[in-house]
């Protein structure tokens, strides 16, 4: 639990031309002789990801892309796709003839994004640059340096820590409901694997978060639960748990004892909660034939009644009173037309940083698709969401 998990770290991704430098400046930047280095264009062909230290910030991923240039269009998407997670963009202005078109192009995409943007103008040993006919239209801040010579590199990391966006992530998954001292009660079922000696990767981030901000936590399992209470002198302040015990845990405590699930917390900390509970609403509307997509984070082979994909399936279907057009999406692969269906369920997405979450979401928005998630789903089945939305403060 020492480590901050890479999802919850700010991403920072460095576009350019091929051969540009984008390879030399992470490694630059990171202190490392990690990438290979080439005059040879097209020497990166996938998305690396390093470590860097940026003042104020901490550790942060730093992203080398392939070129925006490249001839190969599947490298051109797959940088595209680096967008999705990106909190804050580096943009390398490198061409000799000075005809920064594309690299403009892909600026004015990255800020619809809402994504900040910081131009580098490398090689400065090899060619003069126009800054100021440069920035005209871009509106992003411009820092010259020469990764050769070691000039300037500074600047550039003064620049990523002022411009980095103050809040690429919430600050706080639960310690904003608690005060110090409270004593929160977390309920483990031993049917959720994790490997051992591990928690489940929501279970781990709330303990740590909790015991950050200095409440008091209390880990069981739903059976030992009534044991816990009846050993304890005050009620808890909170009670969070695993939406498939649910049942069991509510009846052990008393209604004024607030109760929400490990699921919900991390959907208000990854993306946007009320989003995901009007997405819920709509699964009542679901008719025979309507299309379907659930989207997944995890590149994985499913288990055989795996909590997400399998049991989703089946409810939806038995709500809709028939056969749904169901299709899956997995890791990056989110279509980009997703008009022709009638809701969108995605999972918890802990392995996704919040940038690349809520960039989905902005998706469903613009083109008019409720999205909710696995979590709020089996809320909702069953009949819990108002229960575990008190806390919250939120309408079901």
């Amino acid at each position: 639990m020492q480590f901050t998990p890479q999802s919850n770290k700010m991403h920072i991704a460095v576009f350019g031309r091929r051969n540009s430098g984008k390879s030399s400046l992470v490694n630059a930047l990171t202190g490392k002789s990690t990438l290979l280095v080439s005059d040879l264009p097209g020497t990166t062909i996938e998305p690396v990801f390093q470590y860097v230290e940026i003042k104020n910030i901490g550790t942060a991923i730093i992203v080398d892309t392939a070129g925006i240039d490249d001839a190969d269009l599947f490298r051109v998407q797959r940088t595209r796709e680096v967008m999705d997670l990106t909190d804050l963009g580096i943009m390398i202005f490198s061409d000799e003839t000075g005809d920064y078109k594309l690299e403009k192009e892909w600026v004015h995409e990255l800020a619809k994004r809402n994504i900040p943007v910081i131009g580098v103008i490398t090689k400065t040993d090899d060619h003069y640059v126009d800054i100021d006919s440069l920035k005209t239209g871009l509106n992003i801040p411009i820092v010259k340096i020469s990764v050769k010579r070691n000039t300037n590199l500074g600047s550039l990391r003064h620049a990523l820590s002022d411009f980095a966006p103050a809040e690429f992530e919430r600050n706080s998954i639960v310690g904003d409901l608690v005060n110090p001292g409270d004593l929160v009660v977390m309920v483990m079922p031993e049917m959720i694997p994790a490997p051992k000696y591990r928690l489940v990767a929501s279970q781990q981030q709330i303990l740590r978060d909790l015991l950050d901000h200095h409440a008091m936590a209390v880990s069981v399992t739903e059976e030992e639960l009534p044991e816990l209470l009846s050993r304890l002198n005050k009620l808890p302040d909170l009670v969070i748990t695993d939406s498939l015990v649910f049942d069991k845990v509510n009846e052990s405590i008393p209604a004024s004892v607030p109760l929400t699930t490990f699921a919900i917390l991390m959907a208000r900390f990854k993306g946007d909660l009320d989003t995901f509970v009007a997405g819920a609403g709509m699964i009542s509307t679901l008719k025979p034939g309507d299309r379907v997509l659930l989207s997944e984070a995890c590149i994985h082979h499913p288990h055989n009644g795996e909590i997400d994909r399998v049991l989703v399936k089946a409810k939806l279907q038995e709500i809709a009173g028939g056969a749904l057009d169901i299709t899956t999406s997995v890791g990056p692969d989110f279509p980009a037309d997703i008009s022709g269906y009638k809701l969108i369920v995605h999972c918890g997405g802990c392995i996704f940083n919040r940038k690349q979450l809520m960039m989905r979401l902005q998706s469903s928005g613009v083109q008019g698709v409720p999205i909710t998630n696995y979590g709020i789903a089996f809320a909702y089945f069953r009949g819990i969401l108002p229960r575990v939305l008190e806390v919250l403060q939120v309408k079901a």
